[in-house]
């Protein structure tokens, strides 16, 4: 037996016709070979719900598909928010359990004073002042909203890394120091990472230096309740016997590590789930140490070709302006360059111009293996410097001896003096998203199918609910399966037919204006 399938996005109704304001509503429907899933009694409503630090949790009910709260769907048993909301249980058919009422909760904010040496609440929209954020342009889009920082990636497959100006410092007292961040970034299918790594570097890709240390958070570490837009607050606490990751205060993972530096950049990485646009939120940074923030500002510089060169292969005739030099008295270079499979990174020079000047990596115990991201400086010579010279350097390039396709992922100028530069106002929320549907035949006989529907949204901050879903056998409408609000959930419906068909599966919106999703399967059977 021989099954595949492929998802599309249609419009599967007349375009011309005036559409309805009122919500789809589906009739239950099935000829008389397709037996649907019988209906369960309605969910129980959650043991216990509650509310504090800025969310709403509940206690998880099992078998549901989600959750209504604040007139919201949603697929995890928490959501952001204040006061006392109703909860009710929505199962995959689409019925509510009976609402429970939240209770309050204090607060407890004393984590604060562990970090109070370098607090950020993000109240402040000069963001260049305080960090440099490395991120595709275009793809990675930072802006300030409600004290907090707002990452909008609409790419859908994208990592945004902040890193402090401000560096950790470890003391001598048990407790040797402490970094604290607030943030969504690893909900369903997202990420965090923090790496505390000796240096500068912007980033450090997918293989840290040797004496960095690197914390992931996602759906792989316990607890798994991290609701999609639910900020909760991660501290790496480094002690004289090894490293604590706390999640809320509780404790979630743990090393022996205790590393040897005394003084590490922060690195903030986040990822939002693939393959879908994404938002993270940043509400607040915390970091043991008063190392003054060095004044300076950052312009981005974009090299001739990503590509870095050979030491005498000839440049794009391509070049940047050069302003941000002409009232400077000093200058850096500094860019991170994604390693090929070979070449010789302690001899990458950054040509500006005519004039040729070194870069050197800003961390040690860096990784020279293919793929590896590294962060390289150099002072700019001081004959660009100043008002003499041409407005624009011709070319800008990276060359490196035996170069083997390493990759320049970004460039920027550093110049003393603060930086003026401030975000932009946070778009709005995002609104509710359809769940995400997959169809597939789990079993196959010679006279029956086993068609399995899913709809899947634990990804999305927020859900816009379906009426349900339509099954099409050789473009003849042969079931309707009602879930009227629904949020998601697994459906098995078997297929007593024979021979070989095309079926199509449509995801039906209760939004009259919203797109239908359909997936179509062809299925095929073998004389085997």
């Amino acid at each position: 037996m021989v099954v595949a399938a492929v998802l599309v996005l249609r419009q599967t109704d007349d375009p011309t016709k005036k559409r309805s304001s009122e919500p789809v509503r589906l009739t239950e429907y099935a000829t008389d070979f397709v037996k649907l899933p019988s209906r369960s009694a309605r969910p129980e409503p959650p043991s216990s719900v509650w509310s504090n630090h800025g969310r709403v949790q509940w206690t998880p009910v099992p078998g549901v598909s989600g959750y209504e709260v604040f007139g919201r769907l949603v697929a995890s048993p928490e959501i952001a928010g204040h006061g006392r909301p109703d909860v009710r249980a929505v199962d995959a058919f689409g019925q509510r359990s009976l609402p429970v009422r939240a209770e309050e909760r204090a607060d407890d904010d004393s984590w604060r004073r562990a970090v109070m040496e370098w607090l950020d609440d993000f109240d402040d929209s000069h963001l260049a002042r305080r960090y440099h954020l490395s991120g595709r342009e275009g793809c990675v889009n930072p802006s300030h909203g409600s004290s907090r920082l707002v990452l909008d990636m609409p790419c859908g497959n994208d990592t945004a890394v902040l890193r402090a100006r401000t560096l950790l410092q470890l003391n001598e007292s048990d407790e040797l120091g402490r970094v604290a961040v607030v943030t969504d970034a690893a909900g369903p299918r997202g990420k965090l990472v923090l790496d505390l790594v000796p240096g500068t570097p912007d980033r450090v890709g997918p293989v840290p230096p040797a004496d960095a240390v690197r914390v992931v958070v996602d759906d792989s570490v316990s607890p798994g309740t991290r609701g999609a837009g639910v900020l909760h607050r991660f501290e790496v606490v480094l002690t004289r016997g090894g490293l604590l990751v706390l999640q809320d205060g509780v404790q979630i993972a743990g090393s022996p590590v205790v590393p040897k530096w005394r003084e590490a950049s922060v690195l903030i990485g986040v990822t939002p789930p693939p393959a879908r646009p994404g938002r993270v939120e940043i509400d607040a940074v915390g970091i043991t140490g008063r190392t003054p923030i060095p004044e300076v500002s950052e312009t981005s510089i974009v090299a001739g070709t990503l590509r870095v060169l050979e030491s005498d292969e000839e440049a794009p005739g391509i070049g940047v302006a050069r302003a941000p030099l002409h009232r400077a008295e000093s200058a850096r270079l500094q860019a991170t360059v994604r390693l090929g499979d070979g070449g010789d990174p302690n001899g990458l020079v950054a040509q500006l111009g005519s004039a040729r000047f070194p870069l050197r990596p800003v961390v040690s115990g860096w990784s020279g293996a293919q793929d590896s991201e590294l962060t390289v400086a150099g002072d700019v010579p001081a004959e660009l410097l100043g008002p003499a010279g041409p407005d624009a350097l011709t070319p800008f390039v990276l060359r490196m001896p035996g170069a083997s396709q390493a990759q320049v992922l970004e460039s920027y100028l550093e110049v003393p003096g603060l930086s003026s530069v401030k975000l932009p106002n946070a778009p709005d929320e995002p609104a509710p998203v359809l769940p995400v549907m997959t169809a597939e035949f789990a079993s196959v006989t010679p006279g029956e199918a086993t068609l399995v529907v899913t709809l899947d949204a634990a990804p999305a901050r927020s859900v816009a609910p379906v009426a349900g879903f339509e099954v099409y056998v050789d473009s003849g409408h042969v079931a309707t399966m009602p879930m009227p609000g629904g949020i998601g959930g697994r459906h098995e419906l078997q297929l007593s037919l024979k021979g070989s068909h095309n079926v199509e599966v449509r995801l039906r919106p209760e939004n009259p204006e919203a797109q239908t999703d359909s997936v179509w399967l062809e299925l095929s059977r073998s004389s085997r």
